[in-house]
């Protein structure tokens, strides 16, 4: 973010909480409220935001609370990031990061523990 001030984060808690691993701790501080972006609690919504801002020209980095709350927001990341490129004829790319922290951890409920790699990797993009 330092290098490059098209890069942006967004997702829930990741501004002055600092996510909910703590990957994002003190970038709110550091790059401010308009490139560190709380979201609301709707996976798919802020997903597609952030295709819709690498669309635009920036580089978001999209943060899921778990990788099993980013199945709410396959839609968006198979038929619409993982798609655009190809359907649009080349005439857009999407340089956009989704991450979602995923397996055991301690005190974590199974919906926060799955390991879903091989439904990302088939993804085109």
């Amino acid at each position: 973010m330092e290098r490059d001030p098209r890069v942006c984060v967004m997702g829930e808690d990741v501004g002055h909480y600092g996510g909910s691993y703590k990957v994002t701790k003190g970038l709110a501080t550091k790059f401010g409220d308009l490139r560190v972006l709380d979201t609301p609690i709707a996976e798919n919504s802020f997903t597609g935001m952030g295709i819709g801002a690498a669309m635009t020209g920036l580089r978001p980095v999209v943060e899921g609370m778990n990788m099993g709350f980013l199945l709410l927001a396959f839609n968006q990341i198979s038929n619409n990031c993982g798609m655009l490129h190809y359907t649009s004829g080349g005439q857009f790319t999407i340089p956009i990061v989704i991450r979602g922290p995923g397996g055991v951890g301690r005190q974590l409920g199974a919906e926060h523990s799955q390991r879903l790699e091989s439904y990302f990797q088939s993804v085109p993009g």
